[in-house]
């Protein structure tokens, strides 16, 4: 039988906030953080069970990026408990998968899936911007729109994509399709402070990121994890 993650640890767990419509940052790493993800094979399969995830679910993609040992998704969960059901069997359904494929047993994915919420507008556009040279940062490629295994050539040059819809935040930079992509293009230059492009913790470490009144909505709620009113 396959098993989609690793045993849970006896620590205690930060509290998921919860924010029906909100968009939401995800990350899924493959247990031990190995890299499964060798193949273009292996890349099309992920694909193809968060394909069918929402293709059966309420959530909405806005972008993704596929890495070798971790997969990064911006979406949106319209309602309370939308999310958590379906990115389970996204995750139990890519395990059986691999599984089948490998003639392996044991844990694909590492023990749970991460997420935090990201505030609309000027913070949702640098997350994109995050998640798209995150290839860039692990030296695969210099340009991030050249990469396969991300939306980054969507929202850069309108290339078709079934699994993504537009973010918001993006849509309304211009109401001229070409006008965001241009926007977006430049966006996703390398800036002149090598630390700007650099791996960023507090988008993996804290449960939100966004303004000091957006931050102002969740500090009150308990959990490990922290909030983070970002300077852009």
């Amino acid at each position: 039988m396959a098993t989609s993650c690793s045993p849970a640890a006896a620590i205690p767990r930060a509290a998921r906030l919860r924010a029906p419509g909100s968009t939401v940052h995800v990350v899924a790493r493959c247990n031990n953080r190995e890299f499964y993800l060798t193949t273009p094979q292996d890349f099309e399969r992920v694909l193809a069970t968060l394909r069918g995830m929402l293709q059966t679910s309420d959530v909405t993609l806005y972008t993704n990026t596929l890495m070798g040992n971790h997969v990064h998704l911006l979406l949106q969960a319209p309602k309370a408990d939308a999310l958590g059901r379906p990115f389970r069997r996204f995750r139990t359904e890519t395990a059986k998968v691999f599984h089948r494929v490998r003639l392996r047993r044991g844990h694909f994915w590492g023990l749970r899936y991460h997420t935090w919420l990201v505030e609309e507008d000027t913070y949702t556009l640098a997350a994109l911007r995050y998640l798209d040279r995150n290839p860039v940062r692990a030296w695969l490629i210099e340009d991030p729109a050249t990469y396969p295994w991300s939306s980054c050539a969507t929202y850069a040059w309108r290339r078709d994509n079934p699994l993504i819809v537009y973010h918001p935040s993006y849509l309304t930079l211009s109401p001229s399709p070409k006008v965001p992509q241009r926007h977006y293009r430049a966006l996703l230059a390398p800036t002149a402070d090598p630390r700007a492009d650099a791996r960023d913790p507090r988008w993996t470490t804290h449960r939100a990121v966004g303004s000091p009144s957006f931050m102002a909505r969740y500090r009150a709620r308990r959990g490990r994890r922290k909030t983070s009113a970002m300077p852009l």
